[in-house]
This record gives C-alpha cells, sequence and structure tokens, in this order.
C-alpha cells in the first residue's frame, strides 16, 4: 500500500502532511550524514526522534518511497552496502554548508598536517576533515583542491606505533581511573617486563612517539615511584593494561618545578632571534653576542634532550641535578668516539 502523504483526518483516517513528510525527508539525510545505517535502524531513530506515527506500518516500502525523492529531488546518491546498511555516498544538491576561499586553504593545511597520522586521534581527525569536504559544493571540492601547496612537516617514522585499542584503553580513562601494565623499559634489559601502576593523566606527542604522561604509584625503580613518567605508549604490553575501578581524586599529585638556566653561545644568540623552549623564559642578550636563559620546567630528562641540540654551543648552569646529567651525557658521548 502506499503510504498518504497529506496530514489532515478524512474519512475517518489520519493523513500525513507532505511537510512533515519533508521534515522526515530531511532528517534521513542528516541521519545518514552521522553514519551509514540500516533499513531498521533508521526507521527506529526516526521513530524516536519524531514519534511512532512517523512512518506507517509498511515502515520499510515508505522509507524506500523516502530514498527515491531524495534522490530525485536533490540527486544524492544513497546506497545499501553488503551488510546491508545505507550511506550517503554523494550529496548532490544537498551541500549542507559553504567556506570561503580562505577558509578552504586553511582546511587543505590542517589535511596536510594530520596525512601522516603521527598524533594518537590522527585518524578520527582526518575521518572528520574527509566529512567536511564532502559537505562542500561540487564547485567548492574542486576549489578545495587546487589549493596551494603548505608548509612542510618533517617527523620522524617510527619503528613501532601504539596498538590503536590500548591508545584508546587509555584516552578514555586520563584522568578517572587508575592503570595497571606491564612496560619495556630502557633501563632494563632486553624483553624484561616491568609492572608498574599509575594515574595517567595526558597523551603527548614528541619526537614521532606517542606518550603517558602518568604518575607512577609503584614500580621497579624507586627513583620514579611518586614522580611524574611520560611512559611510551608502544612500550607498553597491549593485553597487560588492567584499568581499576576505583575512580582518581579529581586534583592531579602537584609537579616538581626547577629553575633552569643556560647559557648560549654567539653563533646561536647572536641575531637575537633564538627559540624559547621553556615555560617563563626570560633572556639577557650580552654585548658579546652570547645570551643567558632563565626558565621552568618540570622534566629534566627532556630539558638535557632540549638543550643537547644546540651542542657545543650551549652551557647549563642550573639546577645542578641538569648539569650532573649534562656532564655524565658527555663524558659517555666521549667514551663512544674514543
Amino acid at each position: 500500500m502506499a503510504e498518504q502523504e497529506p496530514s489532515s483526518r478524512r474519512g475517518g483516517g489520519i493523513r500525513r502532511s507532505s511537510h512533515l513528510t519533508f521534515q522526515r525527508r530531511l532528517w534521513l539525510v542528516r541521519r545518514l550524514v552521522r553514519s551509514p545505517a540500516t533499513a531498521q535502524e533508521l526507521i527506529d531513530d526516526a521513530r524516536r526522534v519524531f514519534d511512532q506515527d512517523i512512518y506507517p506500518d509498511n515502515a520499510t516500502v515508505a522509507l524506500n518511497h523516502d530514498f527515491a525523492a531524495i534522490r530525485a529531488l536533490f540527486g544524492c546518491a544513497i546506497k545499501r552496502t553488503r551488510n546491508g546498511r545505507y550511506t550517503l555516498a554523494d550529496y548532490g544538491d544537498l551541500a549542507l554548508f559553504d567556506l570561503a576561499d580562505a577558509e578552504l586553504d586553511t582546511l587543505s593545511f590542517l589535511v596536510a598536517l594530520f596525512a601522516d597520522a603521527i598524533t594518537p586521534n590522527a585518524q578520527a581527525v582526518q575521518d572528520l576533515l574527509d566529512r567536511i569536504v564532502a559537505l562542500l559544493p561540487a564547485d567548492r571540492r574542486a576549489v578545495f583542491e587546487r589549493a596551494g601547496p603548505h608548509v612542510g612537516f618533517e617527523t620522524p617514522a617510527a619503528t613501532t606505533t601504539p596498538d590503536p585499542k590500548l591508545l584508546e584503553r587509555i584516552r578514555r580513562n586520563l584522568g578517572r581511573h587508575y592503570l595497571r601494565f606491564r612496560y619495556r623499559s630502557t633501563h632494563s634489559p632486553a624483553q624484561v617486563e616491568e609492572e608498574h601502576r599509575v594515574a595517567p593523566y595526558h597523551l603527548l606527542v614528541r619526537d614521532g612517539h606517542t606518550y603517558l604522561d602518568a604518575f607512577c604509584l609503584n614500580g621497579p625503580h624507586a627513583e620514579i615511584i611518586n614522580r611524574y613518567v611520560n611512559y611510551r605508549v608502544d612500550r607498553i604490553v597491549a593485553d597487560s593494561l588492567i584499568v581499576e575501578p576505583a575512580r582518581m581524586p579529581p586534583a592531579p599529585p602537584p609537579r616538581r618545578v626547577w629553575q633552569i638556566r643556560y647559557w648560549l653561545a654567539p653563533p646561536v644568540a647572536q641575531q637575537r632571534d633564538i627559540a624559547l623552549w621553556f615555560t617563563g623564559s626570560t633572556v639577557v642578550f650580552f654585548a658579546d653576542g652570547s645570551a643567558e636563559i632563565t626558565a621552568e620546567t618540570t622534566d629534566l630528562w627532556q630539558a638535557r634532550q632540549i638543550l643537547f641540540r644546540y651542542r657545543e654551543h650551549c652551557r647549563v648552569l642550573d639546577p645542578p641535578e641538569l648539569v650532573t646529567m649534562m656532564r655524565a651525557s658527555v663524558q659517555k658521548m666521549q667514551e663512544h668516539y674514543q
């Protein structure tokens, strides 16, 4: 039986209005923009959004009529996949928004930025950007595809990457639940897996690797307990992760802050265009072209990594712990080259 379109009551029967049918069809487009769905999922969702009467008893027939009308009116391409889900393959004339040329250029820049899948959520960002591009009118998509070259991003390639499911489990529990896992540390022999219990707070990407910034509550080395530690996620044994049911307190433990002071030689500092790597950096330039920087850090290990980039053009002055770390590393390097 064909669906009745008008909505007034005639001859004792309730007939749907063309206005309500049009609203339903626009809603179907929005629902398919969100994600593919089966016919029954679309019908059930429509009844939740509107009411049970939005589709008649022969709902599947009415749904197919809606698909035909959407294709005819707006030129949309609605396809049924092998798993029985309907997807909106082309939006036709129903491009839902437009962007100015400068915004299209920015969108192209974002696509290039996340193309290397370095950040933990890079794939999700790429999917979102692809969705935005698909919602553009055809002529604006052509402008987007002609966008000019962008700044290049040089990121090191990693020999290993985090397990996606492990990464997602960690992300969902940041600041919420304590974690336990086995970890392959650089401080232990190869293939040795150490037990750690942590309060997780952030994920960060540094030099091509993804790290979990966490407060170590229990571990194999006394010097890391009750301190913040950056764990490389790809070194966490994926099937060892346990999420504890207990909730973490709302406020994280305070981080220790070190005041650091270092000197840069004239070849680096004389143009007075140096990079300020650390929080609260202040610079004093001297007449000989050198400079002295005072700043703060919560991670001496990372501070050492950064300052070694200056090679022989840098001398660390404070704190004593960082000076000792630099001296030990220089001595080891000298031994290697001897």
